[in-house]
């Protein structure tokens, strides 16, 4: 398992991944800050993200299409493919986690977390 621990200890930042896990928590900060920039931007107002529970949803949403899509990528079906083809896998497989939580299982808890955040302000 691969970890990235802080060099400051006194900041508690843990991050548990195993292969490609990163990718999931890139996908997801990525998304949030850009909703939060594009809520910014088209109101005018900087606490219209904090105050809204749609645009975290929407976050969400996003992030787990984009990790299901990561996750389906490639799984296509081999029958009748020449050699060069089956070379082709999908970006996440078995081995990928974040949080020990396996990459095919995030699409599914983003869109509960994004339910979650839906009803969550401030």
């Amino acid at each position: 398992m691969n970890a990235c621990v802080s060099p400051w200890p006194s900041a508690g930042f843990f991050f548990a991944f195993r292969g490609r896990g990163y990718v999931i928590g890139l996908v997801v900060v990525g998304c949030l800050l850009i909703s939060d920039w594009l809520c910014g931007v088209r109101y005018h107002d900087s606490g219209y993200y904090a105050q809204h529970g749609w645009p975290k949803l929407a976050a969400y949403a996003l992030a787990a299409g984009i990790i299901w899509w990561l996750n389906s990528w490639g799984k296509e079906e081999t029958v009748g493919v020449d050699q060069r083809d089956l070379a082709r896998r999908a970006f996440f497989g078995r081995q990928d986690t974040l949080f020990f939580i396996p990459a095919s299982y995030w699409p599914l808890l983003l869109c509960v977390l994004g339910g979650a955040f839906f009803f969550i302000r401030g």
